[in-house]
């Protein structure tokens, strides 16, 4: 029925992107939460932070089991890259989300400033990390069946 899915060789790609735009989406709304001053808005911020960092714990565990996959060559230097960057996204996310849940009740301009400069952050490390996913696939060919590949040509 899902012959992608069938074919795939891990699990990783179908959840990497549940945490970047959730995070994303997350820093979106709080900055819209600044601007206007919107409870609102950062209410629907930590929202997303919260579904965000959720999905990177199940995109983290299935990197781990991923990572077995990736051939022991000049690969494996830029799994250690990636992996360190979306372990510390991760928890820099866990952080910021511990952070709105104390702060939830009495979210002060400065706290969304915050919160703001937090998620900025978060963005930076994410797209450095979600680089060095790409670079394995386009580059390297992790998780990809060259051998299928080729017989199909």
């Amino acid at each position: 029925m899902l012959p992608g899915l069938k074919a795939a060789l891990n699990y990783h790609p179908i959840f990497v992107h549940f945490p970047i735009v959730f995070w994303f989406a997350a820093l979106l709304f709080e900055l819209l939460a600044v601007w206007r001053t919107s409870d609102d808005m950062q209410r629907t911020a930590s929202r997303m932070l919260y579904l965000g960092t959720l999905a990177a714990v199940v995109a983290v565990l299935t990197g781990l089991a991923a990572e077995k996959s990736v051939p022991p060559d000049a690969a494996q230097r830029v799994v250690g890259i990636h992996q360190a960057l979306m372990l510390v996204s991760t928890s820099l996310s866990l952080a910021l989300c511990i952070f709105a849940f104390v702060a939830r009740r009495n979210f002060t301009a400065q706290l969304r400033k915050f919160m703001l400069l937090g998620l900025s952050i978060l963005a930076v490390l994410v797209i450095f990390g979600a680089d060095r996913g790409a670079q394995l696939v386009y580059e390297y060919g992790s998780a990809v069946n060259w051998s299928t590949a080729q017989q199909q040509k």
